[in-house]
């Protein structure tokens, strides 16, 4: 699940963002491993943008992890430390998922905002390394994928980003954010 995203510099908030970065990183269809537009916050806990790569590398398994699961993710030792501590939030256009037949569809909200998905990082090799939560799928996604990113609404991003009880009780709330499907061309 959520697998790769698009971050488009059409949609004017992204562009905000992206124009707000000394080192520039991924736009368009974005990948496991890129260095990609993260919101957290400072040691003095201000909020600002900056980068990290997309997924936690590890000794043993030579590919990345890149998704973990809400319902888990305050047990498992290799998330529980840095969900708590490093909560993060990823902008971006829409998420892509494929059906059945192979296509891949893009989902996005109606309107041509941002969405944000809920997720964390952490330092590792000297590297910031950053996953992403999913949880279960809202109505529009459940007839193509058992799982889908956590949305953040934008009012609660603050909150999710500096109080971890929110951030703990919204891994629990369902999703109802509005999403359209649309069959990608690329």
């Amino acid at each position: 699940m959520c697998g790769r995203y698009l971050f488009d510099l059409k949609t004017l908030e992204l562009e905000k963002y992206y124009s707000q970065l000394q080192e520039l990183g991924k736009t368009g269809e974005v990948f496991p491993s890129e260095k990609v537009l993260t919101i957290a916050t400072t040691k003095n806990g201000q909020i600002s943008l900056g980068l990290t790569n997309w997924g936690f590398t590890t000794d043993k398994n030579k590919s990345r992890i890149i998704n973990a699961r809400s319902e888990t993710v305050t047990e498992k030792p290799l998330f529980a430390e840095s969900f708590r501590r490093h909560r993060c939030v990823f902008p971006m256009t829409g998420f892509y998922e494929w059906d059945n037949a192979k296509n891949k569809l893009l989902f996005i909200p109606p309107t041509e905002e941002a969405i944000y998905v809920g997720g964390f990082y952490r330092e590792h090799k000297g590297e910031l390394e950053s996953i992403i939560l999913t949880t279960t799928p809202n109505e529009v996604v459940a007839p193509i994928h058992n799982r889908m990113p956590l949305i953040i609404k934008k009012a609660d991003i603050r909150s999710w980003l500096k109080d971890e009880q929110f951030a703990i009780d919204y891994l629990k709330q369902s999703i109802d954010t509005a999403l359209i499907v649309k069959k990608s061309m690329s």
